[in-house]
């Protein structure tokens, strides 16, 4: 009973290995006919070389579209790089705007406070008191 299977199995496996040698070599002599062909047409048109022609111009157009793609990403970290100036800019713009109105609100309130006698923090050391009366 095993040697029957194991027969078998070698039987299938020379079997396996028979079609794929077959195969193989026809797909083999089929490229060979098709290498062949190709530039015994290309030289009935004209045309030189077909193969080294459509290659060469097959990696001219990759290399253009490299290119683009290159000159696309330099544009668009460009782009970026602006960007990320302008906003630095708006934040140091609305920084020192911020800064202006801080200064303009503690002034007021010092004339406000000075207008109506309150010299609290604004008196220089001495103790205020509150008067209406203007100070000499």
């Amino acid at each position: 009973m095993v040697f029957s299977l194991v027969a078998y199995f070698v039987s299938m496996v020379t079997a396996f290995a028979v079609v794929m040698t077959v195969l193989v070599d026809f797909g083999d002599s089929q490229l060979r006919i098709g290498r062949i062909s190709q530039p015994a047409v290309s030289v009935l048109a004209g045309s030189g070389d077909a193969l080294t022609n459509s290659e060469k111009a097959r990696e001219e157009q990759k290399a253009a579209e490299a290119r683009k793609v290159l000159e696309a990403q330099r544009a668009a970290e460009k782009a970026a790089e602006a960007k990320e100036n302008a906003k630095k800019l708006a934040r140091a713009r609305l920084a020192r705007e911020r800064k202006e109105a801080t200064i303009a609100r503690q002034r007021q309130e010092r004339e406000n406070a000075l207008a109506f006698g309150y010299t609290g923090q604004f008196s220089n050391g001495t103790a205020g008191l509150y008067s209406y009366a203007p100070r000499w």
